[in-house]
This record gives C-alpha cells, structure tokens and sequence, in this order.
C-alpha cells in the first residue's frame, strides 16, 4: 500500500503578490495623479519647475479630489517656495485630468469653494 502525500498551496505567497499587486496599482495611480496635478500648475500658474510635491487623495466614482503641499520654483521670483493647495478633477478612462486648483494663500475663496464642492461630491481627503 502506497501513501500519498498532497501538498498544501502555498496561500501566504499567493496573498503577498496580491498585495504587492494592490500596493503597484495604488503607487501607480498616485504617480498619475502627482503628474495630472504637476501639468496643471506648469500650464496655469508662474511656476519655472516643481521641485516636490505631496498629496492626499480620494477618489469617488469619477470624481477625484486632492489635498497637498508643493514645493517649486517661481518663474520671476528666485528662490524655492512651498504652498498648501486643493484641487478637483475627474479620471477619464484611466487618465485623470485636474480642472480646477487652488492655493490656501493666493487664493482663499476659491481654495474654500473647492472645498465646498468636493465635501459635497463626498470625495474630499481625509488628513490624518
């Protein structure tokens, strides 16, 4: 008489590449939208270069909202700069597009309007 041995699947590897899948899709999704956000403020603003920048995001059905600080250098200006700001936009496909952005200091109304709207499109940041 013969004995059979079956091995057990190896659950923990499979659960570690799916995390690590989940954490390349979140690293990824986060870059897109540090690089949608970085366009518009080179596109919209007098910035020379951003230099760093660190965000905060939440993401509601196709509507995205972004909370962050921004470190870059002013295109008349000489020196390095930071600044708080808020932004709103959507994800297209798997693009994301930023439509609207402000600074906490250059412009409260508006920075306070983004807010507005984004609370009420239930995709505002959570800061811990």
């Amino acid at each position: 008489m013969a004995v059979i041995k079956f091995r057990k699947k190896d659950d923990d590897n499979n659960e570690k590449k799916e995390e690590e899948k989940l954490e390349q899709i979140v690293e990824d999704e986060s870059l897109r939208i540090k690089q949608a956000v970085e366009e518009y403020i080179l596109t919209n603003f007098a910035v020379k270069n951003v230099l760093g920048m660190d965000i905060v995001y939440k993401i509601n059905k196709n509507d995205i909202g972004v909370i962050g600080l921004v470190a870059y250098e002013h295109k008349r200006r000489e020196g390095v700069f930071t600044a708080d700001f808020i932004a709103k936009g959507s994800k297209i496909k798997d693009k994301f597009v930023i439509d609207n952005l402000a600074f906490s200091q250059g412009e409260p109304y508006l920075y306070n309007q983004i807010l507005n709207i984004l609370k009420a499109k239930n995709c505002l940041p959570q800061i811990n």
